[in-house]
Formats: C-alpha cells, structure tokens, sequence
C-alpha cells in the first residue's frame, strides 16, 4: 500500500535539472494544470506532480491522486473503488488500469511514503524511502485524462522488498531517475523486476502520529513511542 507520500518542496525545474542526465533527449515541458499539493503529508484525493513522456519532450504536469477510468461519465468524487493503488500484477489485465498500462504510463517524484503497524485505534507511522543519492525518486504510475474533469493517477505497488516487509505486505513500485525512461516507454515491462533496484537500499523509522492536516519536516523525524506500563494485580 501506498496510503500517504512525501512529495517534498523541489520545484519543477530543480526535479528536471537532475532527471534530465537520464533521459535521452528530452526538453521540459510544463503543462497547464492545477498546482500539485505539495510537503510532508500527501493524500489520496490530493493533487499530486506527474511527470509523462511525449512529442519529444518530458512533460511535468499535475494528478488528482486516484485514479477514475476514461469511460466513467459522472464527476470523480462518486467514483467509488478505491484506486490509488493498483497492483502491478493486475494492472495490465484489469478493465480498470489496461488501457493507461498501454498508453498512459506515469512517474510521481517523492522523497519518501508512510506506513502504519499496529491495531486500528493505535496504529504507528513509519517514514520508508530507498537510499538514493539524488534528492528524490519516482512512483510507477497510470493516469487517465477526461475530458472537461482533469487528469487522474494510481501509485503502482508490488510485494514488499525484504527490508520493509515485516511493516507491510506491500510497497509502491519506487524507481530510479535511470529506471524513469524505460518504464515509460517499454511495452513489455517485467513486472517481477520493476521495482526491485532499490532492494536492501532502504531506510524506515518510526514516526509520530499523523493527523491529516499535518505538515512539516519534522513529520518525518525518528520517533521512539513510550513504553506501556502494565499494572499486575
């Protein structure tokens, strides 16, 4: 799962000025969209950056943060299914996610996700991100474009790597700036692999409770929870 991102507060242009080492030239092109939500507590719903490949160019754009396929007619808050998510196992098979696997391929940059442990009521947040050396990495993504309603995009994930599997089951598929490229405009992806370069390179600590109008960096601070005092009697 991918509940909660990291997007930080780099601006295009400093995102780009890294990227572009990566790409095989590719200018800039930012595309008129509604500014993205930016900082340290990023929800589903929001409004997320986005990054595509097309005419030649790497178009910086902007996503609402769940995903609402091209044939849905009504506005995006009456679709239901819970979609910003979508499992790279499924996703090119599923009516849902197939026709943007095909052509609407996406990457998200962040510089770090949340995950929770622990029963509902006393759930604990950790901040989990790769080792990388540049300032960020990218979420595989889908989009979809309708007409008149904006853009809408899905965090791809996969089974946890080794290190984090023991807080979940899952984690987004995380991708290099060199991985960027071929993820965007290979057909046949392997799905087994994409997602896996940064195995055994992660970092992940606990951190304070979250609550959803959070913000800061200090929400991503190493936090030791108090130990529970038991009484016997």
């Amino acid at each position: 799962m991918c509940g909660a991102q990291i997007s930080g507060n780099m601006t295009w242009a400093e995102i780009y000025s890294i990227q572009r080492a990566f790409l095989d030239s590719f200018e800039m092109v930012q595309l008129d969209a509604p500014p993205a939500d930016l900082g340290y507590n990023i929800r589903p719903t929001q409004q997320v950056r986005m990054a595509t490949l097309g005419n030649g160019a790497f178009n910086m754009s902007t996503a609402r943060w769940w995903f609402v396929p091209e044939s849905f007619q009504g506005v995006s808050k009456d679709w239901k299914a819970t979609t910003f998510n979508a499992r790279i196992e499924t996703a090119k098979e599923k009516p849902t996610f197939a026709n943007a696997w095909q052509s609407k391929r996406c990457v998200i940059p962040a510089i770090g996700y949340y995950e929770w442990t622990g029963d509902k009521g006393n759930k604990q947040p950790w901040f989990i991100a790769p080792k990388t050396n540049e300032p960020f990495f990218w979420f595989a993504g889908l989009y979809s474009e309708r007409k008149g309603k904006g853009a809408s995009c899905t965090i791809l994930t996969r089974p946890a790597l080794s290190q984090i599997e023991h807080i979940h089951a899952r984690s987004p598929v995380m991708l290099s700036c060199a991985e960027v490229q071929e993820w965007l405009e290979t057909d046949n992806v392997d799905r087994d692999a994409l997602g896996t370069r940064f195995d055994n390179r992660m970092q992940f600590h606990m951190v304070k409770p979250i609550k959803p109008k959070d913000d800061g960096e200090s929400l991503i601070e190493p936090f030791d929870p108090p130990e529970q005092i038991g009484f016997a009697f």
